[in-house]
């Protein structure tokens, strides 16, 4: 038993950590992993998974030993950790409504299909009160959920290594 709520334990830390770590270097890595069927399971971590995480932080925290001031404190601050989560849970989800999609594809690298440059939009769904913003960028697909995005100057790259995308028209 005591084997099995160390692993409850230090698994609950290890989903707290990859999640503070994921969301602390999405913010500076220009990689993007693209939410759609596959990201129902992200959202549903973030929100449900997360708390659970917290809660089940308990089983290392909790002694036989401690006292019941102790015990009250420790799962006082811990439910407290868990709203806390929720908070951030409910930000993180609702903070993605005002997204970068891509609207058109411009260019293909000749040698890697992969890498593309495109043309990207940021809006806001149906809430959008202003015009989206658009940008010119190079998108590296790692897999077809992943991939690593920079910006680019069409006017600067090598149009021998590039060969353009005709636009075509949406029906």
């Amino acid at each position: 038993m005591h084997v099995l709520k160390r692993l409850v334990f230090w698994t609950s830390i290890a989903a707290i950590s990859c999640w503070v770590v994921i969301a602390l270097f999405g913010k500076v890595i220009p990689l993007e992993i693209k939410i759609g069927k596959s990201g129902n399971f992200h959202q549903l971590f973030v929100f449900y998974g997360l708390q659970t995480a917290v809660i089940f932080t308990l089983s290392g925290t909790l002694k036989k030993a401690d006292s019941r001031k102790l015990l009250l404190i420790k799962t006082g601050l811990t439910v407290v950790a868990a709203f806390f989560a929720a908070f951030l849970a409910f930000i993180t989800i609702f903070s993605g409504m005002c997204s970068w999609s891509t609207d058109r594809t411009l260019f293909a690298y000749k040698d890697s299909p992969g890498t593309q440059i495109v043309l990207r939009r940021k809006g806001c769904g149906a809430d959008q009160k202003i015009y989206p913003i658009y940008k010119t960028c190079q998108v590296v697909y790692l897999t077809p959920d992943l991939f690593w995005i920079k910006d680019i100057d069409t006017s600067q790259i090598d149009q021998s290594l590039w060969k353009r995308i005709p636009v075509r028209e949406k029906f």
